[in-house]
């Protein structure tokens, strides 16, 4: 492993682990101590990932919308330019004290422009 360098969604039920590159290399579903789904992390021939290939002329820059566990992953280059946003719901119930965690995986992609 020489780069350590990734993004975490979550919903405190289970977690995912992005690539600076965009790519879901970590996920056990639907909880923490479930099976993995996606362990490129740490078996890129069989552990499997989720994510995009793009050439070499794009640039890629990742950063969390603020204030939010929203990842935001942005794609340009001079043919075009594409923004992925990953997150996993949590929202509050009538009873302030719960909440409801589906075992789900948002991934919304934004053409910008190409």
């Amino acid at each position: 492993m020489s780069n350590l360098n990734y993004g975490v969604i979550g919903n405190c039920r289970t977690a995912a682990l992005i690539s600076e590159t965009g790519n879901i290399e970590w996920l056990c579903f639907p909880e923490f101590d479930s099976p993995s789904i996606f362990a490129a992390l740490l078996d890129r021939k069989n552990g499997g990932n989720f994510g995009f290939q793009v050439s070499n002329k794009y640039s890629i820059s990742q950063s969390y919308v603020p204030h939010n566990n929203i990842l935001s992953t942005r794609f340009s280059s001079e043919e075009g330019e594409f923004v992925v946003v990953y997150f996993m719901p949590c929202y509050h119930s009538q009873n302030k004290d719960e909440h409801y965690r589906p075992a789900e995986i948002y991934r919304y992609i934004n053409r910008i422009k190409g």
